[in-house]
C-alpha cells in the first residue's frame, strides 16, 4: 500500500476549524482581488443561464459591467445569483494546496447612470473601465453600460492551503443580516 502524501494526511485528518471572521473576508478579498472572471449564473422562467463575465470588486461586493442582454433580462425578473470564480485548476496531482475557489450566492442590483448616478458612479470608481474603453478607442467613461452589483448572502470558499495551518479547507462567510 502506498504512503498517505501531506496533502492526503491533511485531506483525510477531518479539519473543521473555521478562519476568524475578520480573516476569512481578508482572504477571501485577496482571492476576488487576484482573480476577475466568473460564472454568473442567472434564472429566468425555470432557465438557467451561466455566463462567464469579468468583474471587480470591493469589500466582497461584485461589479459587473454588461450590456442589455439575457442576463439583465433574467436578472430583472429574478435578481437572486449564484457566482464561481475558481484559479487555475490543479492539472499535475502535485499542487493542491493552490487551488482556490469561491461560490456566493445572493442578490444582485442593476444599477444605470441615468436612474442611479451616485451608484453607477460608485461602480465605475470599482470597475477598471479604463483598460477596456482606452483598447476599445474611447476616452470618456461609459454611460449606458448597465452594473450588476452582486451583494453576496454568502460564500462558499474554498482554499487546500488553509489545511497547512490547521483550518478547514471549506470556509464559509455569510452577511451578519442573513
Amino acid at each position: 500500500m502506498t504512503e498517505l502524501t501531506e496533502f492526503g494526511r491533511l485531506r483525510t485528518s477531518g479539519l473543521t476549524k473555521p478562519l476568524p471572521r475578520a480573516e476569512m473576508a481578508r482572504r477571501i478579498q485577496a482571492f476576488l482581488d487576484a482573480n476577475n472572471v466568473c460564472v454568473l449564473a442567472t434564472s429566468r422562467d425555470d432557465v438557467p443561464r451561466a455566463t462567464p463575465i469579468e468583474y471587480y470588486s470591493r469589500d466582497l461586493v461584485l461589479y459587473i459591467a454588461a450590456s442589455d442582454q439575457t442576463k439583465i433580462r433574467n436578472l430583472s425578473g429574478n435578481p437572486r445569483v449564484s457566482v464561481g470564480i475558481y484559479n487555475t485548476p490543479c492539472t499535475d496531482w502535485q499542487n493542491w494546496y493552490d487551488v482556490r475557489g469561491a461560490q456566493i450566492t445572493g442578490v444582485a442590483e442593476l444599477l444605470r447612470n441615468e436612474a442611479q448616478p451616485e451608484a453607477y458612479a460608485a461602480a465605475l470608481e470599482v470597475y477598471n473601465w479604463r483598460l477596456y474603453r482606452e483598447a476599445a478607442g474611447f476616452a470618456e467613461a461609459p454611460h449606458k453600460t448597465i452594473f450588476i452589483r452582486v451583494i453576496p448572502g454568502k460564500i462558499e470558499f474554498r482554499d487546500l492551503g488553509l489545511m497547512r495551518e490547521g483550518y478547514a479547507p471549506k470556509q464559509i462567510w455569510e452577511a451578519e443580516d442573513a
